[in-house]
């Protein structure tokens, strides 16, 4: 509790500061002993009437001093009298609210949500109680209706056959896809040694003169070649060369109607991997041919039958640049000697690639194979 100023110039001050604080709005709480002390004024005592009284307690009615009201004192004018701070009271806490309804339009999606709902679960399975299985697909029913005539068809008797083609086309076979692989080594192997060899023309492999007798090899390769002219796999021209063959399987030596080994090879090959294989020149000495090189000819000089010229690979002629053609030349290329030459080099694309094979230009009719300048005596 704040004290009272004793003196009058402790009161003024204190007042002054009080009307100071009361001027700058805000209200300051002054006790009730300051308040009565500044204004004078005496303590209110409540007035109870005497007919409250009565009904309270009548018994002791006479007990309770009954004082008339007090005049109203006057309160001194001129002192501005402080400010008193009110307290507002409390505003009474408010109940929890309760649970209000949903509204109308609410209740009516909610409505509307639910019967969709029933309606498309109802929709879905309708079909499985319409669907019944009782006598469909019973081929005796489905079949009376033919039986009975009550089904027909009719068609011309001038409509032609519908005729069905069918397309064609060729795979190599297990064989041929090996005889690639094999080449293919071959040829990596006949590059490697003929990069170390390094060797010059001055040593090719020439025949002369024939040997007195066949050679029991030569013989044996000539016989595998007479058996595919029997079963038509080799066919000859015109002049005939095939006799020359056929001289050698029979183990006889003719004056001028040799031939080299390697060409008996390169036929062979030719026979192992083509339906039917033509030869239309071997030995010309034989034959008495005088043609194109004439007696310069690997065909004709050395005894002859150093050269072999194709004009048939599976049936069709020959241009030296067909596919045919150039198979045969890539089966050759690793398995002949070094500086074997080939014929028709105009006939073919440029960059042919050939590791032993030296081509040469050649009329585009036949595929010319010779080895009058190999380096070797024998296909590997």
């Amino acid at each position: 509790m704040s004290e009272v100023p004793s003196t009058r110039r402790a009161r003024r001050e204190h007042e002054r500061l009080l009307s100071e604080r009361a001027d700058g709005g805000r209200a300051t709480e002054i006790p009730p002993g300051i308040v009565a002390h500044l204004t004078g004024a005496r303590p209110v005592v409540p007035i109870v009437p005497a007919q409250v009284l009565e009904h309270l307690a009548p018994a002791r009615v006479a007990d309770v001093p009954v004082n008339p009201a007090p005049a109203a004192e006057a309160v001194p004018v001129g002192r501005p009298l402080p400010a008193v701070r009110t307290v507002s009271p409390a505003r009474p806490l408010l109940g929890k609210p309760g649970r209000s309804r949903p509204s109308k339009k609410r209740r009516v999606a909610n409505i509307a949500v639910m019967t969709a709902a029933f309606g498309l679960i109802a929709t879905m399975a309708l079909p499985a109680y319409a669907f019944s299985t009782s006598g469909a697909f019973s081929p005796v029913s489905d079949a009376a209706p033919f039986g009975a005539g009550q089904q027909s068809i009719q068609s011309s008797a001038d409509q032609a056959a519908l005729a069905v083609t069918r397309d064609d086309y060729q795979a190599p076979t297990q064989e041929e896809l090996k005889a690639q692989q094999l080449a293919a080594a071959a040829a990596a192997q006949a590059a490697s040694q003929a990069a170390a060899l390094k060797l010059s023309s001055s040593t090719a492999i020439t025949a002369a003169a024939y040997p007195s007798t066949v050679a029991p090899a030569v013989q044996a390769l000539a016989q595998q070649l007479m058996d595919a002219v029997a079963s038509g796999k080799l066919v000859g021209s015109r002049p005939d060369h095939i006799k020359e063959i056929g001289y050698l399987a029979s183990g006889q030596v003719v004056d001028g109607c040799g031939v080299d080994i390697r060409v008996l090879q390169t036929i062979k090959v030719a026979v192992d991997n083509f339906s039917k294989v033509g030869v239309s020149d071997i030995n010309r000495l034989c034959t008495g041919q005088i043609e194109g090189a004439g007696t310069n000819s690997p065909h004709y000089r050395s005894g002859g039958g150093h050269a072999v010229d194709f004009y048939i690979l599976n049936g069709h002629s020959l241009t030296g640049g067909d596919s045919d053609s150039m198979k045969l030349l890539r089966l050759l290329d690793p398995l002949v000697p070094p500086n074997t030459n080939v014929g028709q080099s105009g006939c073919r694309s440029s960059g042919s690639g050939f590791v032993n094979l030296s081509e040469f230009s050649d009329s585009c009719s036949h595929l010319h194979v010779d080895f009058i300048s190999a380096r070797g005596s024998t296909l590997s």
